[in-house]
């Protein structure tokens, strides 16, 4: 009953600046988008420091994270139906610090009706719903800004087809990452996967 002061120090506060690597991650089975991905999709994203945003098919979290360092006084829901990746995103929020997350377990475009309206969407995984997952979000709000990934041929025009039948402006950027592995004395450069990127009124 008498008055008291408690003092908590946090000796790792989370330095929102910092792009998050790989290497921050806790991984699993769950497929991973990689960081140069992740980076140029949070710049093409242009998210606001308040803006409500959605990660569709968010698996492991990697770009949750990542948009949540930019939307720090926003929001981020991260959509994802696999219980397994569900875990990892609860672990990775606890890991990097990003509490301005909120998970929500459903299949897209389930789940999404009940979330407040978004300013910009990430879609990294559609579960073969694209088109529907794409109407919805211009249901919510006719002017989101969308990006999505791809790396098969059909996902890309799966994706541009969705996004051209809502009325989008469309862009379209392919990037290919190489990154260096050291043999022996030297740095040789080791391909990483193509990935497309499908942009929806950016």
């Amino acid at each position: 009953g008498d008055l008291c002061v408690m003092m908590t120090q946090n000796d790792r506060p989370t330095d929102s600046s910092r792009a998050l690597r790989d290497s921050d991650f806790v991984r699993g089975e769950v497929p991973m988008t990689k960081q140069e991905v992740r980076w140029l999709a949070a710049s093409l994203l242009s998210v606001k420091p308040d803006e409500i945003v959605y990660d569709i098919g968010a698996g492991t979290g990697s770009v949750t994270m990542e948009l949540a360092r930019h939307a720090v006084r926003g929001m981020v829901y991260a959509v994802e139906c696999k219980p397994e990746a569900v875990e990892l995103l609860h672990r990775n929020r606890t890991h990097t610090g990003c509490y301005n997350t909120q998970i929500v377990q459903a299949m897209a475009p389930d789940g999404l009706e009940q979330l407040p309206i978004p300013d910009c969407a990430f879609i990294g995984g559609s579960r073969g719903n694209m088109a529907e997952i794409v109407c919805a979000l211009k249901r919510k709000n006719p002017h989101v800004r969308v990006l999505i990934t791809a790396i098969a041929l059909e996902s890309l025009h799966e994706a541009i087809e969705a996004l051209e039948r809502n009325g989008f402006a469309v862009e379209i950027s392919c990037v290919n990452v190489s990154r260096a592995k050291k043999v022996a004395r030297y740095h040789m450069m080791t391909a990483q996967n193509p990935v497309y990127l499908i942009g929806g009124n950016l």
